[in-house]
């Protein structure tokens, strides 16, 4: 048990946020939430589960309580956040907690998360997917994948070196403009990411920069006939026939 206490205060150690009141975080109910990157996962996608540590951190250091002052400058990096890597092994509607342990003979519940996973993309090297996805009556959010074919290069160098690097067709990937406004609808948090992998195609192995976006959004207005255009975007393929998002 002391074994698991360490190993559990030197992931907590490497994961301190910025500079909190420990009064003030023990004085909060014993209800941590738990969070998934994706509404939406595809089938054998990898996808992130996240749990908020700031309750946990105040436990396992409260006997430090009355013995020294924490630090306005903990000097250490993290969001607070413990994050486990998942794959989406079946498809359908899913559910994820709610989660319920015990720590020092504090019992934490988590709250529950509900997701759907859908069919993987197609076989290709190349494409853009949007997908409009509800995660509650007044909240969705628009995901934007992208495949860009990419091709290895070498580079020699004059120190008689040689670097191999992966370099796709073109880095612009597809995105909301910087300035944008949508009627009846207000703009919330959103994260970008791209990465390189490969698919086989008909025995060839291609490679192709991928490109993930997730915008959310607030539905202010009900009543109001939403609907998202091309213009709103930036970057989009010549070839690519765009279809009007409507949310309601």
């Amino acid at each position: 048990m002391k074994q698991t206490i360490l190993f559990i205060c030197f992931i907590l150690l490497a994961t301190l946020g910025r500079a909190q009141n420990i009064d003030s975080i023990l004085a909060e109910p014993q209800t941590i939430e738990l969070t998934i990157s994706t509404p939406q996962p595809r089938l054998k996608e990898t996808f992130q589960i996240s749990l908020d540590i700031n309750h946990l951190r105040a436990n396992i250091f409260k006997s430090l309580a009355g013995k020294v002052q924490l630090s306005n400058d903990i000097s250490a990096t993290g969001n607070g956040e413990l994050t486990i890597n998942v794959n989406a092994i079946k498809k359908g509607k899913s559910e994820i907690g709610p989660l319920e342990f015990f720590l020092d003979k504090t019992k934490y519940t988590t709250n529950k998360i509900a997701f759907e996973v859908i069919d993987s993309l197609p076989n290709t090297d190349k494409g853009v997917w949007f997908r409009k996805v509800m995660t509650s009556e007044t909240t969705f959010c628009i995901i934007i994948e992208q495949r860009i074919p990419a091709n290895s290069k070498t580079t020699k160098k004059s120190d008689n070196s040689i670097t191999f690097t992966t370099e796709p067709e073109y880095t612009d990937i597809v995105k909301f403009k910087d300035s944008y406004s949508i009627d009846g609808v207000s703009g919330g948090n959103s994260h970008s990411r791209t990465d390189f992998s490969t698919v086989t195609i008909h025995g060839e192995v291609r490679q192709f920069m991928y490109g993930y976006s997730v915008y959310y959004f607030n539905i202010e207005d009900k009543k109001s006939k939403i609907k998202i255009t091309k213009d709103k975007f930036l970057n989009m393929p010549d070839d690519y026939r765009f279809e009007d998002i409507v949310i309601q």
